[in-house]
């Protein structure tokens, strides 16, 4: 038997769904995506088949003859996948593991709080979670995913720049109060990362600082740093994502304005490259299940993302 000739399927459900509502931002919004990310995919769509499927005139959308063609097969098809993996996900003993290695504080204190909302989309995928902060190795380590931090772009594997490390400058609010300017600083205890020992002298340079205090308390993980700032133990550099709950609860506060982008990033990493060494998988080229978790992240960490958007592709 001749095999298939398939479009990308993320295309398909792209379009289905644009052409459904006949406009890009509504379909966006029911996939959870960005209206640029839905006309990628409709334009990747149209090369593909070599015709053009929606008429754009005066911001007004609407189908041409071989979409509205294209459409009714396409429903049908998308309908008829649903279904069927509806009745295998519904039967017992179905569910696949997932298995996700995760950084310790982002773990700890941002990925569990909500892993219950990703279970509720996802009730068929056992997670199997685990942290770790080492190099991952995919052909020792059997992962689904990884999430790393680095100031290196990861190789030998898939690689997704998640976000850039936006870090701010908090402590507890009592403390707060002793500090009106920059040269404040030098009279308080600083929390240092102690594997990431670079970061204060960096953000003194950046805000244009001499650092002249020696009063340091070092520990191994933001986590640990986060608890320090909140029992008033001194200042630390925080990334802004995995503070946002103190902030709002007002347990820690920003003392100072003062915008540093760390020399990290956050990247989601998978295995089994099927182009070159480190390249960046369209979405279909990934696991289902590693993608249902990845486009989860994506949605989740759309408010911190703002460098990997002019990065990334998909």
């Amino acid at each position: 038997m001749k095999p298939l000739t398939l479009p990308p399927l993320n295309a398909l459900r792209a379009f289905e769904s644009a052409a459904r509502h006949l406009s890009f931002t509504r379909a966006g919004e029911e996939l959870f995506v960005t209206h640029g990310a839905i006309s990628k995919q409709i334009k990747t769509l149209e090369s593909y088949l070599n015709v053009s499927l929606f008429t754009r005139q005066h911001k007004q959308l609407s189908l041409t003859l071989e979409g509205e063609r294209y459409l009714r097969h396409i429903s049908s098809a998308l309908q008829s996948i649903g279904q069927a993996t509806e009745e295998l996900r519904s039967q017992p003993g179905i569910a696949q593991a997932l298995s996700i290695n995760v950084l310790p504080s982002l773990t700890i204190n941002w990925l569990i709080p909500r892993l219950e909302e990703f279970k509720a989309r996802h009730p068929h995928l056992y997670v199997d979670l685990s942290i770790g902060d080492f190099q991952v190795d995919f052909k020792r380590d059997k992962y689904d995913v990884a999430i790393r931090s680095a100031t290196v772009r990861p190789s030998h594997c898939h690689v997704l720049k998640l976000m850039d490390e936006d870090l701010c400058l908090v402590c507890a609010p009592q403390l707060a109060e002793q500090i009106k300017t920059l040269k404040d600083i030098n009279r308080q205890t600083l929390l240092k990362h102690t594997t990431r020992p670079e970061l204060w002298p960096l953000w003194a340079e950046k805000v244009g600082l001499r650092l002249t205090t020696d009063k340091m308390l070092g520990m191994e993980h933001f986590y640990m740093l986060s608890q320090a700032a909140v029992s008033g133990m001194g200042l630390a550099l925080l990334p802004r994502f995995f503070i946002e709950k103190e902030l709002a609860e007002g347990s820690l506060v920003i003392p100072l304005n003062t915008q540093f982008i760390s020399p990290y990033s956050y990247y989601v990493l998978t295995p089994n490259a099927t182009k070159s060494e480190g390249a960046e998988p369209s979405a279909s080229e990934r696991p289902l299940k590693a993608q249902a978790f990845i486009d989860w992240l994506l949605e989740i960490f759309a408010p911190y993302r703002h460098g990997a958007k002019k990065t990334n592709s998909s």
